[in-house]
């Protein structure tokens, strides 16, 4: 009889685990409401939120120096079901930031530190907001234009490419900094007047 391998009983209980989860989850996706309804993003969400913490669990058990096929495969079976239901949220009314970037992104096969990165945004950003984080109103807008960027790339919609995003102009008074001007320049012209007096 060959010795008991402690990892691998341990990688079994926690695929055991991982099934039973799934087939919870998978019977709460398949009752989940029509998008349209107003229920449907609460409770997607909470799915999303336990299949997150699922995948969290096999991702570790999988990073092990001995992972089971069988670990393997749960994790798999656990991202492309989160993944599928991102896309029906996202695409839904009422969808997130967060869910309208990790669709893109995962669509464009972009990493959150890749996608975060081209845009200049916090690395620690995408995966915040796929979590129900909010971000910043300066970081609003470049989610925003990032999540269009990478529609594109992706082929979800069309138009053109912005190699680099709209830079973003900062002014004493707020705006775009015409009426500052016009008055410095108008008050310089009043001085030499002046003085030419």
């Amino acid at each position: 009889m060959g010795e008991f391998d402690q990892h691998e009983g341990e990688a079994q209980t926690i695929v055991n685990l991982a099934e039973a989860a799934m087939h919870m989850y998978r019977a709460a996706i398949d009752s989940l409401p029509f998008p349209e309804d107003k229920k449907f993003q609460k409770r997607a969400e909470v799915v999303l939120t336990g299949l997150r913490k699922l995948r969290a669990a096999l991702t570790e058990a999988a990073s092990h120096s001995r992972p089971t096929p069988t670990v393997v495969m749960a994790l798999s079976d656990v991202r492309r079901r989160y993944d599928d239901l991102v896309e029906r949220v996202a695409d839904a009314p009422g969808s997130t930031l967060g869910q309208q970037l990790y669709n893109a992104r995962i669509h464009a096969k972009l990493s959150a530190h890749e996608a975060a990165n081209g845009f200049g945004l916090r690395p620690e950003l995408p995966d915040e907001l796929e979590e129900g984080g909010t971000p910043t109103a300066q970081e609003t807008p470049l989610v925003e234009q990032l999540i269009a960027a990478i529609r594109v790339v992706a082929g979800l919609d069309e138009g053109e490419y912005e190699a680099e995003p709209p830079a973003v102009e900062e002014h004493v008074n707020g705006n775009n900094g015409t009426d500052w001007d016009e008055a410095l320049a108008l008050n310089g012209a009043g001085e030499e007047a002046h003085a030419a007096n």
